[in-house]
């Protein structure tokens, strides 16, 4: 086995520091010629805003609902016109309280689809606070009204 001396080191070192470079050099380009979209904004409307106006540009928007799933209820989607609207993520936040069984709020995102702004439609989102195990009657309802815009 041939040992290695400084020079040997040295080279091996500057040849790993210059292919790291050029890597980044060329990842760097990669990035630049990607296109970068304005950041779209997504609104986040409360339980109280029970008519929306979605438009073309902006076809994404949020619902923040209390919630307190300690209790056992939780927000539960019931109806929606899956070919206009694609639910696209749900997840629960805890409130800045540090109290045991302190009330938080889900996030409901919703995406409406091309397809519904091709013409003006109004659709409907029900949404149901309730405990999985009980029937919808029990439960408090939110009913969405969306009407699209271009």
């Amino acid at each position: 086995m041939k040992k290695m001396n400084w020079k040997n080191v040295m080279c091996l070192g500057l040849l790993v520091l210059a292919s790291h470079t050029v890597f980044a050099a060329y990842t760097t380009k990669i990035v630049k010629k990607t296109v970068v979209k304005a950041k779209e904004i997504t609104p986040i409307y409360q339980e109280n805003k029970t008519n929306i106006s979605v438009t073309q540009n902006a076809p994404q928007f949020i619902y923040q609902l209390k919630s307190n799933p300690t209790t056992g209820f939780s927000w539960f989607l019931r109806e929606y016109d899956s070919s206009l609207v694609t639910p696209v993520n749900h997840y629960f936040q805890h409130s800045d309280t540090k109290l045991m069984g302190a009330p938080g709020y889900e996030f409901w995102t919703f995406r409406l689809k091309p397809a519904a702004f091709l013409v003006p439609h109004q659709l409907i989102i029900r949404l149901v606070y309730m405990r999985p195990w009980q029937s919808d009657e029990t439960g408090k309802q939110l009913i969405v009204r969306v009407t699209t815009q271009r």
